[in-house]
């Protein structure tokens, strides 16, 4: 695989384990023709594929938002033919209403709540979040 979409994609394959989430098989195989991006498939647990790409070159957390929504697209699907809540990442703030959505802020690509517009976790870092449910109904 090439090391920008290694790199890249890591963050996300590690927000997939959360509880909530779905783990793909990733294909080595580029689909792209294009020299400037690099691309992978992600595989399904009934072996169906979805091919992601990035365009190489690009700063990190540009790849990296990119990204996000191919594979969000990709875990809706996957979730959804496994008959399980289809929202990923699920909001914290508002259960079974709305998946998170990604973002930069700071420099950094984060997942947000795009009702409350606010921050909840680096992507990468969704299995470290923990919500307190006093927050948790200071904010519904």
């Amino acid at each position: 695989m090439h090391p920008e979409l290694n790199a890249a994609l890591s963050p996300l394959l590690a927000d997939l384990q959360v509880p909530s989430g779905v783990a793909p098989t990733v294909g080595d195989r580029e689909w792209q023709d294009d020299p400037g991006a690099a691309s992978c498939w992600l595989h399904s647990p009934d072996g169906t594929g979805m091919g992601v790409w990035i365009q190489t070159g690009q700063p990190f957390t540009t790849q990296v938002l990119a990204l996000a929504e191919q594979v969000q697209e990709w875990a809706v699907e996957a979730l959804w033919k496994l008959e399980r809540p289809a929202s990923w990442p699920a909001c914290p703030h508002h259960p079974d209403r709305h998946p998170l959505s990604a973002r930069e802020h700071d420099g950094q690509a984060v997942w947000v709540c795009p009702v409350l517009d606010t921050k909840v976790a680096v992507i990468g870092a969704l299995a470290d979040f923990r919500i307190r449910r006093r927050h948790l109904r200071r904010r519904t």
